[in-house]
């Protein structure tokens, strides 16, 4: 009964958040955000001679190549939808059931949790922001912006956005194309099923995950991406 109880409150909590974020999101700067805010500032540059052939590579504090949905591989989207936010396609930019399970197990278990309640969008909206303050107001935020991003970009636009933002390890490594160029060398486009479930199996923690220092690690993972898949 006290678990139910605790549950029914939290439930209650997180309704109320979001519905507060929507609110302040019409009426308060800090939780606005439209398509025109999310802009991925750090690409890499490429040199190339007169016949075509690179020359080098120019990055700054971060390494990413953009691409598109089209230039990669269809089982990488569905495994990092598979493994991150299974309701993608489901959810206005909120899951309220993977929320609410998140928070009542850190709840329940002292404050830790094997799982976080952010969705695709809400990851996006907290890369493109750099906000890492640990607290409920920017809970809420992010909450109040991925709902506003969700009506103003499709679904195929928030997740290609998603996986050219995201980090995927090495020394400052973002973005599924540089990502396949660091573990596989190889083209994104040309990666295999095998291969798109590694790289959707870093993203909740690169270090631990990484497939080269910490491959059982990996593996482990990459099964349950394809189970989920």
């Amino acid at each position: 009964m006290i678990v139910i109880l605790i549950l029914g409150i939290l439930a209650g909590l997180i309704v109320a958040g979001i519905l507060a974020g929507i609110f302040l999101g019409f009426f308060g700067a800090d939780f606005k955000m439209t398509k025109d805010d999310l802009t991925i500032e750090f690409v890499n540059s490429e040199v190339y001679d007169s016949e075509g052939n690179l020359l080098c590579t120019l990055n700054g504090n971060e390494k990413r190549k953009l691409v598109s949905l089209e230039q990669m591989p269809k089982y990488l989207p569905k495994a990092y939808v598979a493994i991150e936010d299974e309701r993608f396609y489901e959810h206005s930019g909120v899951d309220i059931k993977r929320t609410g399970a998140a928070t009542a197990t850190y709840v329940l278990h002292g404050g830790k949790s094997s799982f976080g309640g952010s969705t695709i969008t809400q990851q996006l909206v907290k890369n493109i922001t750099d906000d890492d303050e640990d607290s409920a107001l920017r809970k809420v935020k992010e909450m109040a912006r991925a709902i506003q991003i969700e009506k103003e970009l499709s679904k195929d636009d928030i997740l290609e956005l998603y996986l050219n933002i995201i980090f995927v390890g090495g020394n400052n490594v973002n973005g599924v194309a540089l990502g396949a160029e660091y573990y596989f060398n190889k083209e994104v486009s040309d990666l295999t099923l095998a291969e798109c479930t590694v790289l959707a199996s870093i993203t909740s923690n690169p270090s631990r995950y990484n497939p080269i220092t910490n491959p059982e690690n990996n593996n482990t993972r990459r099964q349950i991406v394809l189970q989920n898949m």
